[in-house]
């Protein structure tokens, strides 16, 4: 078993759904859309899948050619008693009729609304999507089989035919505005797709980075006061040489329609790999200008090292940047049609992200 990585290849894009086991009726959705929504219904309960798209839970894994299958669906209790139901009471029968359950996930960022125990009034219904490891070209049957236990016979399980082919995977744009933002915002690139998927403002998010980058340099000398005008100068031109020697690397780690959390690790430049360089220029100018007052001698020998930076990011070699981790978490979230890179939060991931794109040095 492995974990589903970077890319996952599109599905075909309309679902197509065929009822059976009681009367049933079809309707398209747009160009765009998720699914053909498909229902059938007996005389205690009926049931539709509205649209379905393939999700990542966190942690579960996959072989190649599968995936699992998010399918929004509608129970109505069609009686005028209520109907208990839970995830359990809808299942998968693959070709070989083999039984696939549903997963049982617990979405901790995410608002997507999981199945669980349901109580339905009388002529009331309820949404939510149920999830099922599947092949991502097979086809299967869903069986939902309702509880009601004041009725002469065991109701029948109520079918709806479900081709897995036919859903699309939405993650890959998950992991390409991730991709995007780092490019237009931490490595001075343009990419394409900042404007389709990211939500983000893209000048606010560079004039972030680039203020934190002055306050994590002023912090690094001590005896020379670098200046706003200097540190910021020097974001730039960091952010524009480390654009040419950086490696990016994107996983999903986990993906749902409105939430999703890419990893990213990276090798770029560091201030650790520039630390002999910088003391040897401080140690040129310091043995040079021995004459000098010693505080004078101290200030003047740091300017000189700051000047000497961009030439030093020139010299510098990028190494892997430490995650101590499987990597930089990136929480995205999606905002009408995009995707909201988080900079914010609780557990603010995205400093340790941003600090590794400004050469590891803390703010």
């Amino acid at each position: 078993m492995k974990k589903l990585g970077l890319v996952l290849l599109s599905a075909v894009a309309i679902v197509s759904l065929a009822a059976c086991g009681g009367t049933g009726s079809s309707k398209k959705g747009g160009e765009d859309s998720k699914s053909e929504t498909k229902a059938a219904k007996s005389k205690i309960a009926s049931i539709s899948i509205d649209e379905g798209e393939y999700v990542i839970p966190q942690e579960e894994e996959v072989e190649d050619g599968e995936g699992f299958l998010a399918l929004k669906v509608t129970i109505k209790n069609e009686t005028d008693k209520s109907l208990d139901m839970s995830a359990t009471d809808i299942m998968l029968y693959d070709e070989d009729d083999s039984k696939i359950e549903s997963l049982s996930l617990y979405l901790d960022e995410s608002k997507t609304p999981l199945l669980s125990y349901e109580k339905i009034s009388g002529k009331k219904s309820k949404t939510g999507y149920v999830v099922f490891p599947v092949e991502k070209k097979g086809t299967y049957k869903l069986h939902f089989e309702p509880r009601i236990y004041e009725v002469e016979k065991e109701p029948k399980p109520i079918i709806l035919d479900v081709d897995a082919s036919k859903y699309k995977d939405h993650s890959e744009d998950a992991a390409k505005a991730v991709t995007a933002f780092v490019d237009e915002v931490f490595l001075a690139t343009e990419n394409e797709d900042y404007n389709k998927l990211v939500a983000n403002d893209r000048d606010e998010a560079v004039k972030n980075f680039d203020e934190n980058f002055n306050k994590a340099i002023k912090n690094k000398f001590y005896d020379y006061k670098v200046t706003d005008e200097e540190g910021l100068a020097l974001a730039k031109v960091f952010r524009e040489d480390n654009a040419k020697v950086a490696t990016v690397k994107y996983e999903i780690a986990s993906y749902f329609p409105d939430v999703a959390e890419v990893t990213v690790n990276m090798e770029g430049l560091s201030f650790k790999e520039m630390k002999d360089d910088m003391e040897a220029v401080n140690k040129e100018y310091y043995d040079a200008h021995r004459d000098q007052d010693y505080d004078e001698r101290s200030k003047a020998a740091q300017k000189a090292e700051l000047d000497k930076l961009p030439e030093i990011f020139k010299n510098t070699k990028p190494v892997s940047i430490d995650s101590y981790s499987d990597g930089f978490k990136v929480i995205i979230k999606k905002k009408e049609d995009k995707w909201e890179i988080q900079t914010k939060g609780s557990i603010n991931y995205f400093d340790n992200l941003e600090q590794a794109f400004r050469g590891d040095i803390s703010k």
